[in-house]
């Protein structure tokens, strides 16, 4: 874990990657942040988290997710993203920060949401130039790279499944070309682009698997990919996943070792590792990056604290955002008002 780590044009500090995690610390109508948001990170900063992967951004209102979410979809908003990063650095001059641009697609709260099997060329051609857009303000706002959101649902995870995207033209779930459009826009900023790639829908007798990922990365050329997955309605596992299973996605690398993926780009794997212990389990199977989410939530410092506060994964802490509250660790909060 605690080793240095090429990534693209840059060297990480140690394996370990804070996977995006929305805290619903910015305005629900303008994605401007609050001051809880500079304070949240700025402290994770202080845990020296080898890469820091900012919570999603949305690349335009029409890709809002619906909470209170962080904006990237206007030049005005780089002086929030620039601020956020120089308060980092100046916690920790070896952080390295990522932009995840998303799309939430027809899980968005807008009234003119993208709906995958209705959407015209335009309306996807678009999208491609707001995620364009979208990397440059990144770039001039400092980030070391970005992230493009293909998980959970949202657009992009969506167009790739034949579960959600039942189209037959050009942009049917098999050829992945909203995506491939995506990467060769986000590409010509001259950043590093990475992927939170879905890996898994986690519905039986459908395309979106670890095989068609595999299939996915191997066309594209992404500088880092990281594994997602989960669902909606007969999905086994949704996007929040309930439970105390380790290493969710081992069954993912598996695929990927056997058709020598690995080597390609690095990896992060995020999802049931509850320690740094728990991470040597990816780290053995030849995974060089392992990602956490809840766990920082619960404890921004526990890389370098020992590691005395255990999450529970009640998710109680994402559960709040759709109450309208920040994401926050529920027991924490008990803990301070004893």
């Amino acid at each position: 874990m605690f080793t240095k780590f090429n990534i693209a044009n840059f060297e990480v500090e140690n394996r370990s990657v804070r996977s995006a995690t929305a805290t619903a610390t910015c305005d629900l109508k303008t994605g401007i942040p609050e001051q809880k948001f500079y304070d949240i990170y700025e402290s994770l900063a202080r845990g020296h988290v080898g890469l820091l992967i900012q919570e999603h951004s949305f690349v335009s209102l029409r890709g809002h997710a619906g909470h209170k979410q962080f904006g990237i979809h206007t030049d005005e908003m780089i002086q929030y993203h620039k601020k956020a990063n120089d308060l980092m650095r100046a916690a920790n001059d070896k952080i390295r920060i990522c932009c995840q641009l998303a799309h939430a697609g027809p899980n968005g709260g807008a009234a003119n949401k993208i709906q995958i099997n209705e959407a015209t060329a335009a309306d996807f051609e678009e999208v491609v130039q707001q995620f364009k857009e979208a990397a440059l303000r990144a770039k001039k706002a400092g980030y070391d790279c970005v992230q493009l959101h293909s998980g959970h649902t949202y657009l992009l995870s969506q167009t790739i499944s034949d579960f959600y995207n039942k189209r037959t033209d050009e942009y049917k779930a098999s050829d992945f070309k909203l995506l491939r459009d995506v990467l060769e826009a986000v590409r010509t900023v001259n950043i590093p682009v990475g992927i939170k790639l879905q890996c898994d829908d986690f519905i039986e007798g459908h395309s979106m698997n670890a095989v068609s990922a595999c299939k996915i990365i191997s066309a594209l050329k992404f500088d880092f990919v990281e594994v997602t997955g989960g669902g909606q309605g007969v999905a086994k596992y949704s996007t929040i996943r309930a439970g105390k299973d380790q290493y969710y996605y081992r069954h993912v690398i598996q695929e990927f070792k056997a058709q020598n993926l690995l080597d390609k780009q690095p990896v992060i794997v995020t999802g049931g590792f509850e320690n740094v212990e728990d991470a040597q389990m990816a780290f053995d199977d030849g995974v060089p990056l392992v990602g956490y989410s809840r766990k920082f939530l619960r404890n921004d410092q526990f890389l370098i604290d020992g590691d005395t506060k255990k999450c529970v994964r009640c998710n109680q802490c994402i559960g709040a955002i759709y109450k309208g509250q920040d994401a926050h660790c529920t027991i924490s909060e008990r803990e301070r008002q004893k």
